[in-house]
């Protein structure tokens, strides 16, 4: 055998070998954000991470899982308060899968066996508390029904991040006396505001009467300030007639060419 037919069989063994590796491997490639189960006769073999991997064909499959987190709607249930009220609650479920060999071996469907598990623990959370607990606390209803639903649902494997209470329904009657009674505590506390500045602004009254009676002079302080503030407004004319009987200094003053006026009887000091 001669060098060319050596090389000729060469070629074509490794061409046989190439299509038969080809026949017998193929490439799994898997995305970032997910992760894919390897079987083999029907059996899980491993977990295979984001990547290129060389899988057999004879014998071996594949199942790809999503790993990203996402959100789970679950429309308005007719569930029953602690009074027996009917209500509809509406909630928003933000979750993942955190095991993905349990989500899929141990459990038919993980997204309806969550939305079950969301639903059940609805209606004996409500059925624990008042009605108006219910429409006051969503945000702490939410909170405790996350921790319930992520317990029940970690043995097949998923991870519950929120659960968010979007809607709170009343009947049509409820709805009403709840609006009544809010615009009843609203009036309530508006009218008690209005008091309180009612009575402040008395006592300030009252304060500056007692500064005017120890200091009669403020008067001619406040006319003053008064006159001060308006003259720096343009169009704004003012004609004051100030005489003897409107200013206690005045009073007191001497007459031009005569004798001083005498005080009147509120002037006069106080004698013990």
């Amino acid at each position: 055998m001669d060098t060319f037919q050596f090389f000729l069989l060469l070629g074509m063994a490794l061409a046989l070998g190439v299509v038969a590796y080809r026949l017998l491997v193929h490439k799994v490639v898997v995305p970032e954000g997910f992760t894919t189960l390897l079987y083999r006769q029907g059996r899980f073999v491993r977990v295979l991470a984001p990547g290129a991997h060389w899988v057999l064909r004879p014998g071996y499959g594949t199942q790809q899982v999503d790993m990203r987190q996402r959100y789970l709607t679950v429309p308005g249930q007719e569930v029953l308060s602690q009074e027996q009220v009917g209500l509809k609650v509406s909630l928003a479920v933000r979750f993942a899968v955190a095991e993905p060999e349990p989500a899929l071996h141990r459990v038919q469907n993980y997204t309806e066996a969550l939305y079950l598990a969301v639903q059940l623990v609805l209606r004996e959370e409500v059925g624990r508390h008042p009605l108006e607990e219910l429409v006051s606390g969503r945000i702490s209803l939410g909170q405790r029904m996350r921790e319930r639903v992520a317990d029940a649902v970690r043995a097949f494997g998923l991870s519950v991040e929120e659960v968010e209470v979007k809607d709170v329904m009343l009947p049509p009657e409820l709805r009403r006396a709840f609006a009544e009674s809010l615009k009843a505590k609203k009036e309530a506390q508006a009218a008690l505001e209005k008091a309180r500045g009612e009575s402040a602004a008395l006592r300030n009254l009252a304060n500056a009467s007692r500064l005017v009676e120890q200091h009669p002079s403020l008067l001619d302080l406040r006319m003053l300030q008064t006159l001060s503030g308006a003259s720096t407004t343009p169009g704004n004319t003012f004609v004051l007639g100030v005489g003897a009987e409107l200013s206690p200094r005045l009073r007191k003053r001497p007459a031009a060419g005569g004798e001083p006026i005498p005080p009147s009887e509120e002037d006069k000091p106080e004698t013990t």
